[in-house]
């Protein structure tokens, strides 16, 4: 069987589309809704659909657990070899995604014990494809990396088992990072293919600062990246060169967002608050969001 797994969270009317176009090519798709209030009249007419099914939580449980809550009920009789996709809702694919991957993963299996696979991206804020330059060929088209995104990365059911599924401490940006390298630890490869592309859009945008690029996200997500930061970079699995990136995400490039990005007294009390609740022990949604879309 083929599943989809897509998180919402205040989710746009472009959303539905989005939906229709991955429901024809899996067998169900499930869409995990974090918004604290239900979005049914949005998702009516797909509901009606055999193959979708909407689940929303009312409440702000990130992706990471969201997924979980899926994963582990019973009533869709998961089984080990079932192909997962997880999405997002800005994730928009085109016709015979999902087919592309899955040949690429069985055909990069033959090679090594595959444990997550996904897309190349091409990034809409920047108008680029992104590409590690740290790669090494499998198979056709194919490499092992050191992590993929989300948005379209594909799992077999056991191998998210084995591992324990996604981690609830890590609540949302970072949650597939970490995805990817407690499957390496299990033994499993992290894959990305260039059998299929992905348009998936990084944040609002981007801004230019002299000559780096500062990705716009919504003030609330500099919490959550603070805070898994933090998280991460004490977990023995971190690669160093990520704990490397992740100290520079803490004292350059939050200072950046502050002084070159709008809503800067904003975004320095979400850091503050991030790192008072790290050092604190706090996991889950920030109280105070009420709505705010991240």
């Amino acid at each position: 069987m083929k599943y989809a797994l897509i998180t919402a969270f205040y989710p746009t009317e472009n959303f539905p589309q989005n939906i229709r176009t991955i429901a024809q090519q899996v067998d169900i798709t499930i869409i995990c809704d974090n918004s604290l209030t239900a979005n049914y009249m949005l998702f009516a007419p797909l509901i009606t659909e055999d193959n979708i099914r909407y689940v929303c939580f009312e409440e702000n449980l990130g992706l990471s657990q969201a997924f979980n809550r899926v994963l582990r009920d019973p009533q869709y009789n998961w089984q080990n070899n079932d192909y997962i996709f997880f999405f997002d809702q800005d994730s928009s694919i085109n016709d015979h995604h999902v087919d592309a991957l899955i040949t690429a993963y069985e055909r990069a299996s033959q090679n090594c014990d595959i444990g997550c696979l996904g897309p190349v991206y091409f990034n809409t804020s920047s108008g680029s494809m992104e590409l590690p330059k740290a790669k090494r060929m499998i198979s056709v088209q194919t490499y092992i990396v050191s992590s993929i995104i989300t948005s379209s990365m594909l799992c077999r059911y056991g191998d998210l088992k084995t591992i324990g599924f996604w981690n609830e401490d890590v609540f949302l940006d970072m949650a597939d990072w970490d995805l990817c390298w407690r499957m390496q630890m299990s033994g499993k490869a992290c894959c990305l293919t260039e059998a299929a592309v992905l348009r998936h859009s990084v944040g609002v945008g981007e801004k230019k600062v002299g000559p780096l690029r500062l990705r716009v996200g919504a003030p609330v997500r500099e919490y959550y990246q603070i805070r898994d930061c933090l998280y991460l970079l004490k977990k023995s699995y971190t690669p160093m060169k990520y704990r490397i990136r992740f100290l520079a995400m803490i004292l350059v490039r939050s200072p950046l967002h502050v002084l070159f990005l709008n809503n800067r007294k904003e975004r320095l009390r979400y850091i503050l608050k991030g790192l008072y609740d790290h050092f604190n022990g706090k996991h889950g949604a920030l109280s105070e969001e009420k709505g705010s879309a991240v």
